[in-house]
């Protein structure tokens, strides 16, 4: 049976993270599955929920990925220096600098998670060259204390982590596997400015995951899909399929006005419970 209490909140803040729709998401678990799979990871938040027996996550932003690796194996090093980092503008702009490519593998992870906890709603953005440039944040919160970084690294000694496009997962999904996409929400037409990293989902890639939906399904696993209300999305889900609607708190919004309840979407291959 799924556990109906978290088993911890990720370390990471992350723009259009499902963490108030965790209750809605694990009543749609199976109560029996192979093993968990996330093709758009991000903080990874409803893994931490759950704390699957074995896992396979996935993200198309390799300095995520990477940090979750160093976490899973050092847990309390990456806690007390990203602790030990000064909370200042200027620090701050100075880390944002620097080129995660050119420093040791702890160190990069010890920059994107200071930049994740300071920075501005938790948003990942780059710009054309891949390069990180959202601003330092307020009211961003303490770093998380030791205990939450070492609970996290518990999580993941059971999941294998690797950077990957989620169409490129097709060959990895096995029987019984469940399998929860949580991609990008992207209005049609347009292209963003850079949010999520380089090859981040877009609109135009509903199609592609459609495609993937049913693969899934056809290995004889299960899906969970949420997106936003999309009355051409809507149309395309096959009628074997089961879908809901539901209003969710936004928080991408970078300014309070813009925030608010919206509509979204939970599709799957299973009867879906709200």
């Amino acid at each position: 049976m799924i556990k109906k209490e978290v088993w911890v909140d990720s370390v990471f803040r992350w723009a259009g993270s499902k963490r108030k729709l965790l209750p809605v998401l694990m009543k749609n678990i199976p109560d029996e599955y192979g093993r968990y799979v996330e093709p758009f990871c991000g903080s990874a938040c409803l893994f931490f929920a759950i704390k699957p027996h074995k896992a396979l996550l996935s993200d198309i932003n390799s300095d995520l990925i990477h940090t979750f690796k160093q976490i899973k194996n050092y847990p309390k090093k990456i806690a007390n220096a990203v602790a030990e980092i000064p909370v200042e503008k200027n620090i701050y702009n100075e880390i944002r600098k620097q080129k995660s490519e050119e420093l040791k593998a702890f160190e990069r992870a010890v920059r994107f998670t200071y930049l994740n906890r300071n920075c501005f709603n938790g948003v990942y953005r780059t710009n054309q060259k891949g390069e990180f440039n959202v601003p330092m944040g307020t009211r961003t919160g303490d770093i998380p204390d030791e205990s939450r970084f070492v609970r996290c690294s518990v999580a993941l000694k059971n999941a294998e982590l690797i950077s990957k496009d989620f169409e490129s997962l097709v060959n990895d999904i096995q029987k019984d596997d469940f399998v929860y996409l949580d991609p990008p929400y992207a209005k049609k037409g347009y292209k963003g400015r850079g949010e999520y990293g380089p090859g981040a989902f877009q609109y135009e890639d509903i199609e592609r995951m459609l495609g993937f939906l049913r693969i899934i399904d056809q290995r004889q696993a299960s899906f969970l899909f949420s997106y936003s209300y999309d009355e051409e999305l809507i149309s395309l889900i096959p009628k074997h399929w089961y879908w809901k609607s539901l209003s969710v708190n936004r928080h991408v919004a970078g300014f309070s006005k813009h925030r608010g309840k919206v509509d979204e979407i939970l599709v799957s291959n299973r009867t879906i419970q709200l």
